[in-house]
């Protein structure tokens, strides 16, 4: 199993050298991160009061995705064109891992921050600085699964 070590999973996908069970564990996963990714904001609207900028972040998270999974489909097409959902989900484990670290990490340095230089900063209301650290998280990760898919393919 390959949780942290993506450039190991991206090797054993390059050859094939997955056990069924590594293979049924990143399919298994892989869709129930997706899936609960894709979940949360309809959730998050039915449970919680939202602002102009959670409409835009849906909206973003929508766009960019859905773009993403297109290009990272047309990019594996160009080289074998084989199991790509297969290694989508595989990749999506230990990237959906890092950008949960990456996002924590991002959102604590940033509102202790910005708790000093604003201590009016609602905690409860999405603002400005979520916003940008979704897309970029977003725009990033997917960024990084097209060099994988990428690397596999070569």
């Amino acid at each position: 199993m390959y949780i942290w070590n993506i450039k190991g999973l991206v090797q054993a996908l390059k050859e094939g050298n997955l056990s069924n069970k590594s293979k049924r564990f990143y399919k298994v996963i892989g869709i129930f991160l997706f899936a609960l990714a894709l979940l949360a904001y309809p959730v998050f609207f039915v449970t919680e009061q939202f602002n102009t900028l959670d409409i835009v972040d849906m909206f973003s998270y929508l766009v960019i995705n859905l773009v993403g999974i297109y290009m990272a489909y047309t990019i594996n097409q160009r080289g074998d064109g084989k199991e790509f959902w297969f290694r989508y989900f595989s990749l999506y484990v230990p990237l959906a891992i890092r950008f949960i670290v990456l996002l924590s990490v991002i959102m604590i340095v940033g509102y202790t921050v910005l708790s000093l230089i604003d201590p009016s900063i609602s905690l409860d209301e999405t603002n400005w600085f979520d916003l940008i650290t979704s897309i970029g998280t977003e725009i990033y990760i997917n960024i990084l699964m097209f060099r994988y898919i990428k690397i596999i393919n070569r």
